[in-house]
């Protein structure tokens, strides 16, 4: 299909990471959408070597760039910073999601209707899309997120209302490309544990709306936890270590100093209980979560400090939602 000047200009960005025998038909979803100006870049990060042939065989005309080393999702996303130019809207990916036809041309409607910076759509289960996986994040003050709907809940359309949400997953989503830049894309050292919820923080930092388009709907295998080699133990202690980074990232001084000694007190009560409870390992992620973010702290000071210069909104409204 030729583009068509009225139509935003998006690239769909997959990336890869050793997919398996699912990688085809996610690519035939993306070539099948019925978007009129789309171009897809897919992101080997995972140094497959038969990735070129695989991309090539169902889309000819996608572009593929390999990505140095293993850097993972939040990483290899930011590549399009120095990569890409003239697209109006980027729609991350991962390369276990298959979209249906009209995924992106939704999502892009509801972007410029709701005058939103990010748009998800709504995630189903590969096998089975009547049963719901996302359609949006809750988060709490202590940066915690947790999913607006009970996976594996059935989808009765009871959900299907579009709406403001703190966060998205990056199963899938949109964004501006001029605020994706303003912001500085995801943060790297989160991989694809938290980023996505850092990224909609600061987004809404800086005055955009985060929105979930429930009429857009994709399928997603949730195959990536296999490819990681990371067991639960090492995920918690990686999501507790960024969920701290997230607060101390885009809290503005004031909040910080508000909410910092609630959570450390939390901590201690969690760290308590774990002990009491024989959990001894959650107990040392709970303080190693600290120890962490001080020993990256240089990092969190430069990253807090371009959260800073895009701040448009302060903390009280940000955390309405």
């Amino acid at each position: 299909m030729e583009p068509q000047p009225s139509a935003p200009p998006v690239v769909a960005v997959v990336v890869a990471n050793e997919p398996g025998d699912w990688f085809e038909e996610a690519l035939v979803a993306l070539g099948s959408q019925d978007y009129p100006n789309q171009s897809v870049l897919v992101m080997d990060a995972g140094g497959d070597a038969d990735s070129a042939r695989r991309v090539a065989s169902v889309l000819p005309d996608a572009y593929l760039r390999r990505v140095p080393t293993r850097p993972g999702f939040a990483a290899a996303a930011n590549d399009v910073l120095q990569t890409v130019q003239g697209a109006s809207f980027l729609v991350f990916c991962h390369d276990d999601v298959a979209m249906e036809p009209d995924a992106i041309r939704l999502l892009v409607e509801e972007a410029l209707r709701s005058n939103a910076g990010i748009v998800a759509p709504k995630v189903v289960e590969w096998d089975n899309p009547d049963r719901l996986l996302e359609v949006g994040l809750v988060v709490d003050k202590t940066g915690a997120c947790a999913s607006v709907v009970d996976r594996g809940e059935l989808d009765q359309e009871q959900h299907d209302a579009v709406k403001d949400v703190f966060a998205v997953s990056n199963t899938c989503l949109l964004v501006r490309s001029d605020l994706f830049n303003e912001l500085g894309g995801f943060d790297p050292e989160m991989g694809n544990h938290g980023a996505d919820v850092d990224l909609c923080w600061r987004a809404q930092v800086a005055g955009a709306r985060v929105v979930v388009a429930p009429a857009a709907v994709v399928r997603h295998l949730e195959a990536l936890g296999l490819r990681e080699g990371f067991g639960p133990a090492t995920r918690r202690r990686l999501r507790l270590q960024h969920q701290l980074r997230a607060v101390l990232t885009c809290y503005g001084p004031w909040h910080r100093l508000r909410v910092l000694p609630q959570i450390a007190f939390l901590t201690m009560v969690e760290v308590v209980y774990a002990f009491v409870a024989g959990r001894r390992e959650l107990a040392v992620d709970l303080l190693g979560a600290w120890r962490w973010n001080r020993r990256h702290r240089g990092e969190v000071r430069a990253a807090r400090a371009r959260v800073a210069a895009t701040r448009a909104l302060p903390d009280a409204e940000v955390r309405r939602l």
